[in-house]
């Protein structure tokens, strides 16, 4: 699950075989009234494997970047691993674009994507896998490794806004920090 920092009322929740959700009346009261739009059924973008992350855009609640673990191989017909999703609630669309980023990290290949982060204040996006971080420069479409980590299986990833850092928890070689600009 996840919420946008600058709107408490909507949240994204995702489950296990990949289905997305979006609220926007989380809040409500009573909490039988809070109302759900599957997004992942409006398109079939969605690859219906596991959801590993969700980052909602601060600056529009109804724009989100979702990661998902798994193999392309096990989904040929929906590959992908990381996908802008923007939902429409006029329309009650939602479009999905893949920005995977396995062909710009570590030699390319079908890499399973197990955390995605945002960098609120230069707009790069980070996802996290076995074989280390990707990141993809705003405004481009060509994911790329950042200096500084390990090429190594990492969990998790996390950035301070205040301490203008990315962290990545990984597999047996600890927690990395990497300054942002």
């Amino acid at each position: 699950m996840a919420r946008s920092s600058n709107d408490s009322s909507t949240l994204w929740a995702a489950t296990n075989p990949g289905r997305v959700f979006i609220s926007g009346n989380a809040n409500a009261v009573p909490e039988g009234s809070v109302s759900f739009t599957r997004l992942d059924a409006l398109s079939g973008a969605s690859p219906g494997r596991f959801v590993s992350g969700i980052y909602v855009d601060p600056g529009n609640s109804n724009h989100a970047w979702i990661s998902y673990s798994g193999y392309s191989f096990a989904t040929p017909t929906t590959p992908g691993h990381v996908f802008d999703v923007l939902f429409d609630p006029v329309a009650g669309t939602a479009t999905w674009t893949n920005i995977d980023p396995a062909n710009g990290i570590s030699g390319g290949g079908d890499l399973p994507v197990t955390s995605i982060v945002h960098d609120d204040k230069t707009g790069d996006l980070y996802a996290a896998t076995d074989f280390g971080v990707a990141r993809l420069p705003f405004g481009t479409t060509a994911w790329e490794v950042p200096p500084g980590l390990p090429i190594v299986e990492v969990s998790g990833l996390a950035v301070s806004s205040s301490g203008r850092r990315l962290y990545a928890a990984t597999h047996g070689r600890s927690v990395w920090a990497l300054a942002l600009p």
